[in-house]
Protein backbone atom coordinates (compact mmCIF):
# COMPACT_ATOMS: atom_id res chain seq x y z
CA UNK A 1 0.00 0.00 0.00
CA UNK A 2 1.18 3.74 -0.64
CA UNK A 3 1.45 6.00 1.94
CA UNK A 4 -0.04 9.09 0.75
CA UNK A 5 2.34 11.55 2.97
CA UNK A 6 4.84 11.62 0.10
CA UNK A 7 2.79 12.17 -2.28
CA UNK A 8 0.70 14.96 -0.56
CA UNK A 9 4.33 16.36 0.45
CA UNK A 10 5.07 16.49 -3.42
CA UNK A 11 8.08 13.85 -2.90
CA UNK A 12 8.83 13.00 -6.79
CA UNK A 13 9.57 9.31 -5.88
CA UNK A 14 6.35 9.45 -3.74
CA UNK A 15 4.52 11.22 -6.64
CA UNK A 16 5.88 8.64 -9.32
CA UNK A 17 4.53 5.74 -6.50
CA UNK A 18 1.07 6.88 -6.47
CA UNK A 19 0.89 7.36 -10.78
CA UNK A 20 2.48 3.24 -11.05
CA UNK A 21 -0.50 2.23 -8.52
CA UNK A 22 -3.01 4.29 -10.13
CA UNK A 23 -2.06 3.30 -13.20
CA UNK A 24 -2.23 -0.31 -12.52
CA UNK A 25 -5.28 0.10 -11.54
CA UNK A 26 -7.30 -2.42 -8.93
CA UNK A 27 -8.03 -2.07 -4.73
CA UNK A 28 -4.92 -0.55 -3.99
CA UNK A 29 -5.97 2.88 -6.62
CA UNK A 30 -9.25 2.91 -4.85
CA UNK A 31 -7.61 3.23 -1.62
CA UNK A 32 -5.31 5.64 -2.28
CA UNK A 33 -7.78 8.13 -4.60
CA UNK A 34 -9.87 7.60 -1.39
CA UNK A 35 -7.66 8.96 0.75
CA UNK A 36 -6.82 11.86 -1.81
CA UNK A 37 -10.93 13.60 -0.97
CA UNK A 38 -10.84 16.51 0.25
CA UNK A 39 -7.39 17.32 -1.57
CA UNK A 40 -7.98 17.92 -5.30
CA UNK A 41 -9.34 20.89 -7.20
CA UNK A 42 -6.92 23.28 -6.54
CA UNK A 43 -4.65 22.88 -9.37
CA UNK A 44 -5.36 24.16 -13.05
CA UNK A 45 -5.56 21.72 -15.58
CA UNK A 46 -5.09 22.07 -19.32
CA UNK A 47 -5.56 19.06 -21.95
CA UNK A 48 -3.01 19.88 -25.02
CA UNK A 49 -4.70 18.01 -27.89
CA UNK A 50 -4.50 17.40 -32.01
CA UNK A 51 -3.44 15.07 -34.62
CA UNK A 52 -0.08 13.70 -34.13
CA UNK A 53 2.60 15.46 -35.59
CA UNK A 54 1.72 19.31 -35.00
CA UNK A 55 4.27 19.48 -32.31
CA UNK A 56 2.77 18.85 -29.41
CA UNK A 57 5.18 17.76 -26.76
CA UNK A 58 7.61 20.85 -27.93
CA UNK A 59 5.09 22.97 -27.27
CA UNK A 60 3.66 22.00 -24.37
CA UNK A 61 7.22 21.82 -23.15
CA UNK A 62 7.90 25.59 -24.16
CA UNK A 63 4.55 26.08 -22.32
CA UNK A 64 5.96 24.46 -19.22
CA UNK A 65 8.92 26.02 -19.06
CA UNK A 66 6.64 29.79 -19.84
CA UNK A 67 4.73 28.54 -16.64
CA UNK A 68 7.63 27.78 -14.77
CA UNK A 69 8.94 31.26 -15.11
CA UNK A 70 6.09 32.31 -13.27
CA UNK A 71 7.12 30.32 -10.13
CA UNK A 72 4.51 27.97 -10.58
CA UNK A 73 4.81 24.21 -10.44
CA UNK A 74 4.08 22.30 -13.43
CA UNK A 75 3.60 18.31 -14.27
CA UNK A 76 2.85 17.17 -17.37
CA UNK A 77 1.39 14.12 -18.08
CA UNK A 78 1.60 12.52 -21.64
CA UNK A 79 -0.99 9.60 -22.42
CA UNK A 80 -1.21 6.98 -24.61
CA UNK A 81 -3.74 4.50 -25.05
CA UNK A 82 -2.31 1.10 -24.72
CA UNK A 83 -1.29 -1.72 -27.00
CA UNK A 84 -4.41 -4.61 -26.97
CA UNK A 85 -1.76 -6.75 -27.52
CA UNK A 86 1.59 -5.93 -25.32
CA UNK A 87 -0.31 -3.47 -22.96
CA UNK A 88 2.34 -0.72 -23.99
CA UNK A 89 1.79 2.67 -24.72
CA UNK A 90 0.93 3.00 -28.66
CA UNK A 91 3.39 4.84 -29.36
CA UNK A 92 6.41 3.82 -26.72
CA UNK A 93 7.66 6.25 -23.95
CA UNK A 94 7.37 9.44 -24.85
CA UNK A 95 10.20 11.45 -25.48
CA UNK A 96 11.20 13.41 -22.68
CA UNK A 97 10.78 16.92 -22.37
CA UNK A 98 14.86 17.51 -20.77
CA UNK A 99 14.82 21.19 -20.93
CA UNK A 100 11.09 21.35 -18.92
CA UNK A 101 12.92 18.81 -16.32
CA UNK A 102 16.19 20.59 -16.40
CA UNK A 103 14.37 23.68 -14.95
CA UNK A 104 11.79 22.13 -12.22
CA UNK A 105 9.21 20.32 -14.22
CA UNK A 106 7.48 16.71 -13.75
CA UNK A 107 6.80 14.97 -16.55
CA UNK A 108 5.05 11.13 -16.93
CA UNK A 109 4.39 9.03 -19.45
CA UNK A 110 1.31 7.00 -18.74
CA UNK A 111 -0.67 4.29 -20.68
CA UNK A 112 -4.17 2.69 -19.55
CA UNK A 113 -2.41 -0.72 -19.20
CA UNK A 114 -5.84 -2.57 -17.98
CA UNK A 115 -6.71 0.34 -15.43
CA UNK A 116 -10.54 0.01 -14.67
CA UNK A 117 -12.51 2.28 -17.24
CA UNK A 118 -9.93 2.81 -19.74
CA UNK A 119 -7.88 5.08 -20.57
CA UNK A 120 -10.32 8.23 -19.30
CA UNK A 121 -10.76 7.11 -16.29
CA UNK A 122 -6.89 6.43 -15.63
CA UNK A 123 -5.73 10.14 -16.69
CA UNK A 124 -8.54 10.99 -14.57
CA UNK A 125 -6.82 9.07 -11.52
CA UNK A 126 -3.80 10.42 -12.42
CA UNK A 127 -4.94 14.37 -12.40
CA UNK A 128 -6.08 13.98 -8.97
CA UNK A 129 -2.99 12.39 -7.73
CA UNK A 130 -0.96 15.49 -9.06
CA UNK A 131 -3.89 18.02 -7.92
CA UNK A 132 -2.89 16.56 -5.02
CA UNK A 133 0.57 16.31 -4.92
CA UNK A 134 0.44 20.46 -4.50
CA UNK A 135 1.17 21.01 -8.39
CA UNK A 136 -0.41 24.38 -9.49
CA UNK A 137 -0.97 23.68 -13.14
CA UNK A 138 -0.92 20.20 -14.77
CA UNK A 139 -0.63 20.07 -18.34
CA UNK A 140 -2.26 16.54 -19.56
CA UNK A 141 -0.87 15.39 -23.67
CA UNK A 142 -2.94 13.41 -25.73
CA UNK A 143 -1.40 11.65 -28.52
CA UNK A 144 -4.02 12.42 -30.71
CA UNK A 145 -6.07 9.02 -32.33
CA UNK A 146 -9.30 8.89 -32.05
CA UNK A 147 -12.00 8.74 -29.43
CA UNK A 148 -9.59 8.39 -26.85
CA UNK A 149 -8.83 11.67 -27.59
CA UNK A 150 -12.08 13.53 -26.79
CA UNK A 151 -12.66 11.48 -23.59
CA UNK A 152 -9.45 12.06 -21.91
CA UNK A 153 -9.51 15.83 -23.10
CA UNK A 154 -13.07 15.83 -21.33
CA UNK A 155 -11.01 15.37 -18.22
CA UNK A 156 -9.48 19.01 -17.99
CA UNK A 157 -10.65 22.75 -17.97
CA UNK A 158 -9.22 24.32 -20.37
CA UNK A 159 -8.96 22.20 -24.12
CA UNK A 160 -5.94 23.30 -26.02
CA UNK A 161 -6.37 22.11 -30.16
CA UNK A 162 -3.08 22.20 -31.54
CA UNK A 163 -3.08 22.27 -35.72
CA UNK A 164 -0.77 22.81 -38.64
CA UNK A 165 -1.43 24.21 -41.89
CA UNK A 166 -0.97 21.75 -44.76
CA UNK A 167 -2.06 18.60 -42.83
CA UNK A 168 -5.66 18.83 -43.51
CA UNK A 169 -6.56 19.40 -39.58
CA UNK A 170 -9.18 21.90 -40.74
CA UNK A 171 -11.53 19.21 -41.96
CA UNK A 172 -10.55 16.66 -39.87
CA UNK A 173 -10.88 19.01 -36.94
CA UNK A 174 -14.73 18.97 -38.07
CA UNK A 175 -15.10 15.39 -38.66
CA UNK A 176 -13.61 14.83 -35.01
CA UNK A 177 -15.97 16.83 -32.99
CA UNK A 178 -12.80 18.81 -31.81
CA UNK A 179 -14.56 21.56 -32.61
CA UNK A 180 -16.89 21.09 -29.63
CA UNK A 181 -13.57 19.89 -26.97
CA UNK A 182 -11.74 23.15 -27.97
CA UNK A 183 -11.55 26.31 -25.45
CA UNK A 184 -8.19 27.57 -27.12
CA UNK A 185 -6.94 26.89 -30.46
CA UNK A 186 -3.53 27.03 -32.09
CA UNK A 187 -2.01 27.03 -35.00
CA UNK A 188 1.42 25.51 -34.76
CA UNK A 189 4.45 25.79 -36.98
CA UNK A 190 3.09 29.30 -37.87
CA UNK A 191 6.03 29.88 -39.53
CA UNK A 192 5.08 27.78 -42.29
CA UNK A 193 3.93 29.09 -45.69
CA UNK A 194 -0.75 28.47 -44.96
CA UNK A 195 -0.61 29.61 -41.65
CA UNK A 196 -2.39 32.35 -42.44
CA UNK A 197 -5.14 30.16 -44.15
CA UNK A 198 -4.94 27.33 -41.88
CA UNK A 199 -5.97 30.78 -39.61
CA UNK A 200 -8.82 31.80 -41.63
CA UNK A 201 -10.64 28.18 -41.76
CA UNK A 202 -10.61 27.93 -37.94
CA UNK A 203 -12.47 31.60 -38.03
CA UNK A 204 -14.73 30.65 -40.58
CA UNK A 205 -16.14 27.51 -39.01
CA UNK A 206 -15.91 29.18 -35.75
CA UNK A 207 -18.63 31.89 -37.15
CA UNK A 208 -20.40 28.71 -38.05
CA UNK A 209 -20.76 27.97 -34.73
CA UNK A 210 -23.90 28.57 -32.42
CA UNK A 211 -23.50 31.69 -30.12
CA UNK A 212 -21.71 31.11 -26.99
CA UNK A 213 -20.85 32.48 -23.89
CA UNK A 214 -16.85 31.81 -24.76
CA UNK A 215 -15.64 31.92 -28.37
CA UNK A 216 -12.57 30.03 -28.99
CA UNK A 217 -9.53 32.06 -29.53
CA UNK A 218 -6.98 31.06 -32.24
CA UNK A 219 -3.39 32.17 -31.36
CA UNK A 220 -0.55 31.36 -34.17
CA UNK A 221 2.94 29.69 -32.38
CA UNK A 222 6.19 28.61 -33.27
CA UNK A 223 6.96 26.01 -30.55
CA UNK A 224 10.42 25.59 -31.48
CA UNK A 225 11.47 29.19 -31.48
CA UNK A 226 8.75 30.00 -28.49
CA UNK A 227 6.71 32.57 -30.86
CA UNK A 228 3.37 33.21 -29.57
CA UNK A 229 3.62 30.72 -26.52
CA UNK A 230 3.27 33.96 -24.21
CA UNK A 231 0.17 34.66 -26.38
CA UNK A 232 -1.48 31.01 -26.08
CA UNK A 233 -0.82 30.82 -22.25
CA UNK A 234 -2.78 34.51 -22.25
CA UNK A 235 -5.25 32.85 -23.97
CA UNK A 236 -5.58 29.78 -21.62
CA UNK A 237 -5.60 32.40 -18.72
CA UNK A 238 -8.21 34.29 -20.23
CA UNK A 239 -10.21 31.07 -20.59
CA UNK A 240 -9.26 29.97 -16.36
CA UNK A 241 -10.82 33.78 -15.97
CA UNK A 242 -13.80 32.82 -17.69
CA UNK A 243 -14.48 29.80 -15.46
CA UNK A 244 -14.55 32.01 -12.50
CA UNK A 245 -17.13 33.59 -13.69
CA UNK A 246 -20.41 32.52 -12.13
CA UNK A 247 -20.48 29.24 -11.04
CA UNK A 248 -18.93 27.61 -13.94
CA UNK A 249 -16.13 25.91 -12.97
CA UNK A 250 -18.09 24.19 -10.49
CA UNK A 251 -20.28 23.28 -12.89
CA UNK A 252 -17.39 21.49 -15.10
CA UNK A 253 -16.00 20.10 -12.14
CA UNK A 254 -19.25 18.52 -11.94
CA UNK A 255 -19.52 17.60 -14.84
CA UNK A 256 -16.06 15.85 -15.01
CA UNK A 257 -17.59 13.67 -11.65
CA UNK A 258 -20.34 13.11 -13.70
CA UNK A 259 -18.73 11.20 -16.34
CA UNK A 260 -15.73 9.56 -14.28
CA UNK A 261 -18.66 7.78 -12.08
CA UNK A 262 -20.70 6.64 -14.92
CA UNK A 263 -17.48 5.16 -16.72
CA UNK A 264 -16.99 3.46 -13.55
CA UNK A 265 -19.57 1.92 -13.35
CA UNK A 266 -20.01 0.86 -16.37
CA UNK A 267 -16.30 -0.55 -15.79
CA UNK A 268 -17.90 -2.05 -12.43
CA UNK A 269 -20.14 -3.70 -14.23
CA UNK A 270 -18.52 -5.11 -17.15
CA UNK A 271 -15.85 -6.82 -14.45
CA UNK A 272 -18.69 -8.20 -12.62
CA UNK A 273 -20.33 -9.85 -15.50
CA UNK A 274 -17.01 -11.26 -16.70
CA UNK A 275 -16.30 -12.99 -13.19
CA UNK A 276 -19.56 -13.73 -11.11
CA UNK A 277 -21.39 -13.39 -14.30
CA UNK A 278 -19.18 -15.67 -16.41
CA UNK A 279 -21.36 -18.39 -17.75
CA UNK A 280 -24.42 -16.14 -18.36
CA UNK A 281 -22.63 -14.02 -19.72
CA UNK A 282 -20.98 -16.74 -21.90
CA UNK A 283 -24.91 -18.11 -23.02
CA UNK A 284 -26.15 -15.07 -23.50
CA UNK A 285 -22.83 -14.00 -26.17
CA UNK A 286 -23.52 -17.48 -27.85
CA UNK A 287 -27.05 -17.15 -27.98
CA UNK A 288 -26.94 -13.88 -29.95
CA UNK A 289 -23.96 -14.95 -31.95
CA UNK A 290 -26.10 -18.03 -33.42
CA UNK A 291 -29.09 -15.46 -33.64
CA UNK A 292 -31.62 -17.29 -31.24
CA UNK A 293 -31.79 -14.02 -29.14
CA UNK A 294 -30.72 -10.18 -30.14
CA UNK A 295 -28.18 -8.64 -28.67
CA UNK A 296 -30.64 -5.72 -26.49
CA UNK A 297 -32.56 -8.35 -25.48
CA UNK A 298 -29.90 -10.44 -24.10
CA UNK A 299 -28.04 -7.48 -22.92
CA UNK A 300 -31.42 -6.35 -20.85
CA UNK A 301 -31.47 -9.82 -19.49
CA UNK A 302 -28.21 -10.20 -18.12
CA UNK A 303 -28.71 -6.64 -16.50
CA UNK A 304 -31.67 -7.94 -14.65
CA UNK A 305 -29.78 -10.59 -12.88
CA UNK A 306 -27.12 -8.43 -12.49
CA UNK A 307 -29.79 -6.29 -10.17
CA UNK A 308 -31.24 -8.99 -8.80
CA UNK A 309 -27.93 -10.58 -7.22
CA UNK A 310 -27.56 -9.99 -4.05
CA UNK A 311 -24.57 -8.12 -2.42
Amino acid sequence: MVEPSGLLAGDTRGVAKALSVVERGGREAEELLRGLRGRVGRARSVGITGAPGVGKSTLVQSLGLALLKREERVAVLAVDPSSPYSGGALLGDRVRMPDFLSAGGFVRSMATRGALGGLAVAASDALDVLDAAGFDWVVLETVGVGQDEVDVASEVETVVVVTVAGMGDDVQAAKAGVMEIADVFAVNKADRSGADAQVAAIEGMLALAPPADWRPPVVRTTATTGEGVEGLLAAMLEHQHFLDGGQRRREAHRRRARRRVERLLSALIQERMRTAHREALALALAEVGEGDVDPYTAARRLLDGFCKERP
